[in-house]
């Protein structure tokens, strides 16, 4: 092979062709030649030696098949295949996490129907099942008076409510004035296929109202059995700032001796009978709510002003605001605007 190469070389040099075209131009004469020799075992030995590996990293063995089987068919059977809703998952209690402090309730409340979510359907997922069925997830913060879950005196209850009713309840009172209120919220048990399935719950709450419901007020009703009734009073609601719908409320327990800060929207009497307002003003208020503290049972839905008397260029200041009984204002600036009458529309 040697000799072959040397006295290929050597012809080369001397017909003016370089060493790497003419030992190109050999090895294809030699493949060709001996293709039919040697290719055959070539091919065979790279078989022997790479079948073995493509085998061991493909072929899986039965016992994990088999778990992986038993696996898909649980999640078959347990979820439903266009993974929106789960229908295995329990959306609401039967009972309550633990005992509700003793309180005293007066009558004429407005009332609000709720379900208690179990420890296992907190998750933000559960969260999303349940606005995908009509219901409207909310929380009561600050319960007292008995032990809650793990030894705690103060805890917290998880609810989600009907969309349609709390609705009602916001519209009947404004957003701000919402928080202003004070409701009677009715802890039920729900029907045993309300509390299993998303797609049944939504459809549960339209046939399992009475015809009387909401006697506490007009607004809420009775379903099922009452596991309980708590005084509590709005914090704070959550409203989708595109679609306008309820997405979550924030309830705070609120018993009449304990002391809460509400902020109390401002409504304005006697408007148009001000001076100023007849030489061509009008009432800008910058203040839409004032933040009173105030007892369980003296939280004003409302401050009154009275502004027949104010002139062009003249507030009203946070220390002019009528303070009701059992109130008092707890605003960090007393000499703060609340309404101006102005003839200003604004500067471009």
């Amino acid at each position: 092979m040697s000799l072959g190469m040397a006295a290929l070389g050597a012809a080369a040099s001397c017909s003016g062709i370089t060493t790497l075209q003419s030992a190109r131009g050999w090895l294809c004469s030699l493949l060709v030649s001996n293709a039919h020799g040697w290719m055959p075992g070539f091919s065979f030995c790279r078989r022997q030696h790479i079948m073995p590996e493509r085998q061991s990293s493909t072929v899986v063995p039965e016992a994990i098949l088999r778990e992986l089987r038993d696996i898909n068919s649980f999640l078959a059977s347990d979820s439903r295949l266009d993974g929106r809703r789960r229908s295995s998952l329990l959306l609401s209690a039967q009972s309550l996490p633990a005992p509700l402090p003793p309180h005293e309730i007066e009558s004429g409340l407005p009332s609000l129907v709720a379900h208690v979510r179990p420890k296992e359907g907190m998750a933000r997922c559960a969260v999303k099942w349940l606005r995908r069925a009509g219901r409207v997830p909310g929380q009561v913060h600050s319960l007292m008076g008995s032990p809650g879950p793990g030894g705690r005196s103060v805890w917290e209850l998880n609810l989600h409510f009907d969309e349609n009713d709390l609705a009602r309840v916001v519209r009947s009172f404004g957003r701000n004035g919402c928080t202003a209120r004070v409701l009677q919220l009715n802890l039920v048990r729900p029907p045993a296929a309300a509390s299993s399935s998303p797609a049944t719950a939504q459809a549960a709450p339209a046939s399992s109202k009475p015809a009387n419901s909401g006697s506490n007020g007009g607004i809420g009703g009775a379903e099922g059995e009452v596991l309980g009734m708590v005084r509590v009073k709005p914090v704070r609601v959550h409203v989708n700032a595109v679609t306008q719908r309820l997405e979550g409320i924030e309830l705070l327990y609120c018993p009449t001796d304990r002391v809460v800060l509400v902020d109390v929207p401002i409504r304005l009497v006697n408007d148009e009978m001000a001076p100023g307002v007849r030489k061509g003003g009008w009432m800008s208020v910058s203040k839409r709510t004032v933040r009173y503290k105030a007892l369980g049972n003296a939280i004003p839905p409302f401050i009154e002003v009275n502004v027949r008397h104010m002139d062009l260029d003249q507030d009203l200041l946070v220390r002019d605001l009528p303070i009701p009984p059992g109130t008092k204002i707890y605003e960090k600036n007393f000499n703060a605007p609340v309404v101006r009458c102005t003839t200003d529309v604004g500067k471009d």
